[in-house]
């Protein structure tokens, strides 16, 4: 009978690995023959005694010869057995493939700053692993295992192969189930379908090929479910479903991956994410996302960040200040941030469903048919791609629920068929191509707490737009419940709300474009916006409305609109059009009078040669500044001056009309013969026989300045005094009224 260092007699599995390590058993293929049998009573090692023999047998004779008949590690098998006591071989340089099937530990075995060949347990259960400062020349396998009420300490950890945890369950709650601080693994890291209750903590972790939970399930609720921070990937980092069993990754906890570098892919497809943590409070700062699932800031990704694939979200996605070398993709996401409802949150400072503030992405940023509720933020990010929300719904009613100032899109940036409930901010955004908002519905904007106002539901103010920004119709009208803020904004070709519906009443502006540049301008609502159109000192080529627009409940604002020409062009026939226009200018104005308006669309028809319509312009803009003078002035001027406007207007059409001017004159001419005629005069002189000509004498009192000399020979009494008074001042003013039109027809400026 043997018996062990401690005196007790060996058990049969004991005497069978003694002896395999000792040489009495023959080897095969240099490898030692499976350590343990499979009757029941040969099932249980001492740990201390395990350790031992490994580690006193590299002194014994039976191991040297071995050694140098095979370049293979040998391979120490223990299946099937219970390891009591301490399994300890700390600091321990072992050149085995130590390796364990369907083993239980009592305690937990004991590696650290050990060095072994390989490290495998397969289906084994042990309360812990200490592996600190281990090193394996190859793989170190935890499949199918259960870590139960210890951690997985694998902190300074080199491995020279793959480490392997798939299939096994490491349950530490509320405390850290896997530390692993500045690891190394030459190879993968492999977690398929692995099951966590506790966290995950690998920051520093340098893995040369790829970081795989594919499938797996953490649960650390109100805590960290994996603290990546800092970590080196030389392949991809994939958190989505096991394609082999179809199980999603999930996690209950946040994933922590600040500062991380992954050379291949951030792959969350299909996973299903809960933040698991408490309400914020008052006191959490306007920066802090407390609802966050995914914390990724300065983290920098070679590859796409996929976020695909049915991914859901109970959380923030926050990448802050991150580098994307590929895609961010989030088609068909669903981030919800809803559930949460405390003090902290207000319009003012709405929850987070995405945050992206200054990250930079290479490729695209595709969400189209996401679904969120909660606020994207994405101010001064940049996109050397697309951006795609088609189809989105983005939910944050009387928030910002899309804020992305200063953005910078380098192709499109496309949001149709989608449903915005909040505000879309995007001042100064810079755009590459086009911003497609068609078909699009804008409701319920944001509230502006400190000035008690509605925002706008479209702010695109001091944006620069290389190509077309469109608002028209497609399946359905755009609509805009609150205003759409174009100030200053800069389009590089057409400007478009055909077909569009503008404001709802609440606000006071439907469309502000004060000095939006555009080549072309397009304004045809399918009906009259619910709020004023402002279109002031803004500039465009060709410019196309429709009645709708100036019916705006708010009217609009020309003043200082400047325009080259319209879309549907005038001809000279176009009678019936000009009034129709007068008309509208004149409806908008409500009283006040402003010429501006009325001087660019007279010039407008200058330019294509319709002078007659201008004139006609011009007549409408004199007769309503006369009607604001009489308006203005005081009650007893106020009649003379409509008189005096209605005299102009129907004699020289405020000098517009020359030619008429001289019609008046002919006819004042004639009237004038016939009563001089019927009323000769008395000579003054009789001595010098003067011969009268009623004709001349008419003429002579007509004509100012100039003197036929006809005039001073005859005297007028009683009803022809006055009407060679009449004469005479007819005669100044219809004179001068044809020598302002001649000015004004060498002069187009006025």
């Amino acid at each position: 009978m043997r018996f062990n260092d401690s005196g007790g007699p060996q058990t049969a599995a004991e005497q069978r690995l003694d002896d395999l390590l000792t040489g009495r058993l023959a080897q095969t293929d240099g490898q030692v023959e499976r350590a343990a049998a499979g009757a029941a009573q040969e099932r249980e090692i001492r740990g201390e005694f395990l350790a031992r023999r490994l580690i006193d047998s590299l002194e014994e004779d039976g191991w040297r010869p071995f050694a140098r008949r095979s370049a293979q590690p040998l391979v120490i098998r223990v299946a099937d057995a219970l390891i009591t006591g301490a399994f300890e071989v700390r600091n321990a340089d072992l050149p085995y493939l130590v390796e364990f099937v369907d083993c239980r530990f009592e305690t937990a075995p004991d590696l650290r700053q050990a060095r072994l060949a390989g490290l495998v347990l397969s289906r084994c259960r042990f309360p812990g692993l200490l592996a600190r400062n281990l090193t394996v020349s190859t793989d170190a396998v935890l499949v199918d295992c259960a870590s139960i009420g210890g951690v997985v300490d694998l902190a300074d950890a080199e491995l020279g192969g793959s480490l392997l945890l798939t299939g096994s369950e490491l349950r530490n709650p509320g405390q850290r189930c896997v530390y692993a601080d500045r690891l190394s693994v030459t190879g993968a890291l492999l977690g398929v379908r692995l099951r966590t209750s506790g966290e995950i903590r690998i920051p520093g972790a340098q893995i040369g090929g790829n970081l795989t939970l594919s499938g797996a399930a953490l649960r650390n609720r109100s805590r960290t479910a994996l603290n990546a921070t800092g970590v080196r990937i030389g392949g991809s980092l994939r958190l989505d479903v096991d394609r082999a069993t179809g199980t999603a990754f999930t996690a209950a906890g946040r994933l922590v991956l600040p500062s991380a570098r992954i050379a291949g892919d951030l792959r969350l497809r299909g996973a299903v994410l809960e933040p698991g943590v408490p309400p914020p409070r008052r006191s959490d700062s306007q920066y802090h996302d407390p609802a966050a699932t995914v914390v990724a800031d300065r983290c920098e990704v070679r590859g796409d960040v996929q976020f695909d694939g049915d991914f859901r979200s109970g959380g923030t996605i926050r990448l802050v200040s991150a580098v994307i070398g590929g895609n961010l993709r989030m088609p068909g996401a669903r981030i919800d941030v809803g559930w949460l409802r405390s003090p902290a949150e207000s319009v003012e400072q709405p929850l987070r469903a995405v945050h992206l503030d200054g990250t930079q992405i290479r490729g695209n940023l595709d969400a189209s048919a996401a679904q969120v509720r909660g606020q994207v933020r994405i101010t001064d990010v940049q996109v050397s791609g697309s951006v795609q929300l088609t189809n989105a719904r983005l939910v944050g009613p009387r928030t910002d629920v899309l804020r992305a100032s200063r953005i910078s899109v380098g192709s499109n940036l496309e949001c149709r068929d989608a449903e915005i409930v909040g505000s879309l901010q995007l001042p100064g955004a810079r755009v590459g191509a086009n911003v497609d908002l068609r078909s699009t519905q804008l409701t319920k904007p944001a509230w502006h707490g400190h000035r008690n106002t509605y925002k706008a539901s479209l702010d695109l103010r001091a944006a620069r737009i290389e190509r077309d920004l469109i608002c028209a119709e497609g399946s359905r009208p755009f609509r805009a419940e609150g205003a759409v803020e174009l100030r200053w904004a800069q389009i590089g070709r057409h400007l478009n709300f055909s077909g569009c519906e503008l404001g709802d009443g609440t606000s006071r502006t439907a469309l502000n474009a004060f000095g939006v540049v555009a080549q072309d301008l397009t304004l045809l609502p399918n009906e009259a916006p619910h709020g004023r159109i402002a279109l002031g000192q803004a500039q465009c080529e060709l410019f196309a409305d429709n009645a709708a627009v100036w019916r705006a409940t708010g009217g609009v604002d020309f003043d200082d609109f400047s325009y080259t020409n319209f879309a549907d062009s005038f001809e000279h026939h176009d009678r019936d059009r000009v009034r129709q226009r007068l008309d509208w200018l004149r409806a908008t104005s409500g009283g006040a009078y402003q010429p501006g308006p009325y001087d660019q669309l007279a010039e407008v028809f200058r330019a294509n040669g319709l002078e007659e319509h201008a004139v006609a312009v011009l007549i409408e803009k004199q007769r309503h500044r006369y009607a604001a003078i009489a308006a203005t002035a005081r009650p007893g001027l106020r009649w003379p001056v409509r008189m005096w406007s209605l005299l102009q207007r129907l004699t020289v059409g405020y000098g517009y009309r020359p030619l008429r001017a001289l019609a008046w004159l002919l006819l004042f001419a004639a009237a004038g013969t016939a009563w001089f005629d019927a009323h000769p005069l008395v000579p003054i002189n009789e001595q010098d026989h003067p011969v009268w000509s009623p004709l001349l004498y008419t003429v002579d009192q007509m004509l100012p300045v100039v003197t036929l000399g006809h005039d001073d020979m005859w005297q007028a009494r009683g009803v022809s005094q006055w009407v060679s008074v009449v004469l005479v001042a007819v005669g100044w003013i219809l004179a001068t009224t044809i020598a302002a039109g001649i000015s004004r027809g060498l002069n187009r400026d006025r």
